[in-house]
């Protein structure tokens, strides 16, 4: 059987942009890094930093990029009571991502960015599949008109995925379902609830395209790669995106760690961010287990993407 080429897509968005310390006065003043929101307004106050920041990704390797919007949930932003901006942020992502494009001058995808509606990896208090849909589905009628596809990612429970993979599935575009995980070697979403039972939910939506696993540590997706292809059906593809960090989610959130996540310290520069030499080692395993698209998550940036594109390819 003759190997699938191998799709690069973007790494995080959300920690380069808000490493860049914005000042923007539509926030008067205000700097909610706690929900990213900085980055999500600099779509509409200085889209050129969003551009040029998809550009040095398209630079880089990436032939898809990612939407900047993950942080614009109406959610997030009844937290400073800007819920009325939801529709613009969305808009003007979706611009950005588009002028990247034209200015890129060769061919690259736009994935529709469909995040978390709450914090990333909540599992709680997220009310029911029907209940979250509504919002992807408006966040998808927003974003359609500038994306190839949708990307429905950082899905931490059951819940989540349905609403999410059925408003991607009803748009008529291909989309990717792409899961967070436990750090540890179980294969399971932050939830608990078992990979395995996540992909049967969304296998047979018509449009689905590929399966993905991010936002967690680079052992744990290599981990729960070989389960993913096996749950995949054969015509859907399967990818990854760690993160970078060297603290992992489940200690950031005060869960410990497992033996089997353990990181060499070589692995990680002075700031605790993996080296884009490790973090290439890593991806060229995942397209060993069957992985054909290969991206990053939080914070892995261009010189990630390039040195990955450089092994793999």
């Amino acid at each position: 059987m003759q190997r699938k080429r191998t799709t690069i897509f973007d790494g995080g968005m959300g920690h380069l942009l808000k490493g860049k310390d914005l000042r923007l006065a539509s926030l008067d003043g205000q700097q909610p890094d706690k929900y990213f929101l900085v980055g999500a307004y600099a779509n509409v106050e200085q889209p050129s930093v969003v551009e040029d920041l998809h550009l040095e990704f398209i630079k880089a390797g990436a032939e898809v990029i990612t939407t900047n919007n993950f942080a614009a949930t109406p959610w997030a932003l009844h937290s400073l009571g800007k819920e009325h901006d939801f529709e613009g942020l969305l808009e003007a992502a979706g611009q950005a991502s588009q002028q990247a494009v034209a200015k890129a001058g060769k061919p690259v995808q736009v994935a529709g960015c469909l995040p978390p509606l709450k914090d990333s990896y909540q599992t709680v208090d997220l009310g029911t599949a029907e209940l979250m849909q509504p919002t992807y589905m408006q966040m998808a009628a927003i974003l359609e008109p500038y994306v190839d596809l949708f990307l429905c990612e950082t899905l931490a429970s059951t819940a989540e995925t349905m609403a999410a993979a059925s408003a991607a599935c009803r748009s008529g575009k291909p989309f990717w379902v792409s899961w967070t995980l436990e750090d540890s070697e179980h294969a399971r979403l932050r939830s608990g609830e078992s990979l395995q039972e996540a992909v049967k939910l969304v296998q047979s939506l018509p449009g689905l395209q590929a399966v993905l696993v991010n936002c967690c540590a680079p052992q744990a997706i290599t981990a729960a790669l070989p389960v993913l292809r096996a749950a995949a059906p054969d015509h859907v593809e399967v990818g990854a995106s760690a993160n970078g960090f060297k603290t992992s989610t489940t200690e950031w959130l005060g869960g410990g760690t497992t033996p089997g996540m353990i990181v060499p310290d070589g692995d990680y520069d002075e700031h605790d961010v993996i080296t884009p030499q490790a973090y290439a080692a890593h991806a060229k395993q995942w397209q060993k287990l069957g992985a054909t698209i290969l991206g990053g998550c939080c914070a892995v940036g261009p010189a990630h993407i390039k040195h990955m594109t450089e092994v793999i390819k």
